[in-house]
């Protein structure tokens, strides 16, 4: 299922620093350092909990506990996030130490199914710290990881949710970053969200960009 019509507008279901997002809506958030993603990450999801939307954190080893704690602190009436917060961790992508794109975009789509009622009258929201990735950077890899987030746009615009991706740029670097940003409709940056205008439709692309390509 495709939610998005040509000339329909599209009503918004999240903000990210006030830039109202629409189901489908698929973010490469860069940043720096933890403090800065946790700044960014906590309002996105505690606004989605208020909201009473579903919210999926796949975050590194340990966030589980650590997370709830700055969420409780931030927006005390949402607490520590409950059932409606789920978090896992870098084995949704990892697979012995291996990354396995197909793998994890299964496992993400069948918890849409899950998730989801058959009349769709919920929202999801999805928050991934993509630190995880920072060990594996060569380019047979980053072709993998592109490949991913081009489908990942795909899987998010079947159901009413939307999707960050935070890449934490004293991690990554322009050899990775450059390929990954066309994989992304949106970018978010120095705070200000913007369309992507290299941003390479997987409804339209027969394969990922090239690392090299410009």
């Amino acid at each position: 299922m495709h939610l998005r019509t040509a000339g329909t507008p599209v009503a918004a279901v999240a903000h990210l620093g006030g830039v109202p997002l629409t189901p489908g809506d698929h973010i490469c958030a860069l940043y720096r350092g933890r403090a800065e993603r946790d700044q960014l990450m906590t309002p996105f999801l505690a606004e989605g909990l208020s909201a009473g939307h579903i919210c999926l954190l796949l975050g590194t080893e340990g966030d589980g506990c650590t997370f709830r704690d700055v969420l409780a602190s931030h927006t005390p009436a949402v607490g520590r996030g409950g059932n409606s917060l789920q978090i896992r961790g870098p084995n949704e992508y990892l697979q012995d130490g291996t990354f396995d794109g197909d793998r994890t975009l299964a496992r993400l789509s069948a918890w849409s199914d899950e998730m989801f009622p058959s009349d769709n009258s919920t929202c999801a929201r999805l928050a991934a710290d993509m630190s995880w990735a920072q060990p594996l950077v060569q380019p047979a890899f980053v072709q993998d990881l592109v490949r991913y987030e081009m489908h990942a746009t795909r899987w998010l615009r079947t159901h009413p949710q939307v999707g960050m991706c935070m890449y934490d740029l004293e991690m990554f670097h322009s050899d990775l970053i450059v390929p990954l940003i066309k994989a992304h409709p949106k970018v978010w940056l120095n705070g200000m969200i913007m369309e992507n205008p290299y941003f390479l439709d997987p409804d339209e692309e027969s394969g990922p960009p090239a690392s090299g390509e410009t």
